[in-house]
């Protein structure tokens, strides 16, 4: 079997704060559906990939979660990257890109984040297998996901007008990836029928991930390549780059095409993702918990014990936790990962102010 998978799940998820944690990442939440969106994620791609196929990249923090997930999908553990420290996306691709190679030379890999929603499985699967099938010729292939709406909230590529035939499924070269735009610029690509939505899965033949790669991050190459054993990436990891891999390759790279991909994805990237997903009352409220809603509109409310009673509000966020409670703008929600960074700051600082103390 050549199909491989490489799922992401090292990431915390901030913009999901305060029911998203460092110890309780959103990849481990029961956000889109009845269970843990990883899990959605494994049984998703293990109707077309086989488990001992499947490989994952986490922070080594979440090493019992992991097992614990492995354990119901047979996943072998020797799958698992267990990151020492996050680097963001391009050095476990690397890293993961190069164990496949090892094993299979001919491999088509298939790289997964585990925050997303399908509402159409088959049809997923369906263009996953398309995939494959056009980076057998040597192609990086993305799945692009026509907007329906100006987001400033995701990232766009650019394609040429020229189509082109494989397997009865049509994709076209990619031009370049735009980060994500203001709302003037989101209206213009909503036009545009050159412009898509990076949906973050991208397909190809681990060795021509890796030429690209080592043409243009040589410095992260050298170091993938001495990457053997646990031994090495203790040693080693530490010298990689926090970096994406849209930044370091996929931006730079002229040999990627976009297989256009209708088939009902959702980003759970922030709180009003959950807007796509969740019923809601007459006057466009969403409750969660324990929640009162007398006379608000468009208000998503979510507790976990307490009650919690919005009274008149509008386009308003509130989500309570044990922990924190945040109430929210809804055109804020982007910002609530800069939350996130200044407790993370007052943590750090306060670990100082204890350790000069003695």
């Amino acid at each position: 079997m050549k199909n491989y998978a490489i799922i992401l799940a090292g990431g915390i998820g901030s913009r999901f704060w305060p029911l998203s944690s460092e110890l309780e990442p959103k990849q481990f939440l029961e956000l889109g559906a009845s269970r843990p969106m990883i899990e959605e994620t494994i049984d998703r791609v293990s109707r077309l990939i086989k488990k001992d196929n499947v490989y994952i990249a986490t922070n080594k923090m979440y090493y019992k979660k992991i097992k614990k997930y492995l354990s119901r999908f047979d996943i072998p553990f020797k799958n698992v990257l267990l990151e020492p420290e996050s680097k963001n996306t391009l050095a476990p691709i690397g890293f993961l890109s190069k164990r496949i190679y090892d094993i299979n030379p001919e491999a088509v890999c298939a790289v997964l984040p585990c925050d997303h929603f399908v509402k159409n499985r088959n049809r997923f699967l369906k263009l996953l297998s398309k995939g494959m099938d056009i980076a057998k010729l040597g192609y990086i292939v993305t799945l692009g996901i026509p907007p329906t709406r100006p987001e400033t909230g995701y990232g766009y590529i650019k394609i040429s007008s020229e189509l082109r035939a494989q397997s009865s499924e049509q994709y076209c070269k990619v031009i370049k990836f735009i980060e994500k735009p203001n709302l003037k610029k989101a209206k213009e690509f909503l036009k545009d029928k050159r412009y898509y939505w990076n949906s973050g899965i991208f397909i190809f033949r681990p060795e021509a991930m890796l030429k690209e790669m080592k043409k243009l991050k040589p410095d992260v190459y050298r170091i993938i390549m001495r990457l053997k054993d646990k031994g090495y990436l203790g040693r080693l990891w530490h010298k990689l780059p926090a970096i994406s891999i849209d930044y370091a390759i996929m931006e730079k790279t002229q040999n990627t095409v976009l297989l256009p991909a209708d088939y009902g994805w959702i980003d759970l990237g922030s709180w009003q993702a959950i807007e796509e997903l969740a019923k809601k009352d007459k006057d466009g409220n969403i409750s969660r918990g324990n929640c009162i809603n007398i006379g608000s509109k468009n208000t998503l409310t979510w507790s976990d014990k307490r009650v919690v009673a919005a009274l008149g509000l509008k386009n308003i966020i509130i989500v309570d936790t044990k922990d924190a409670l945040l109430v929210c703008a809804k055109d804020r929600t982007q910002d609530v990962k800069k939350v996130v960074r200044i407790l993370k700051k007052k943590k750090n600082k306060k670990i100082f102010e204890e350790i000069s103390r003695y």
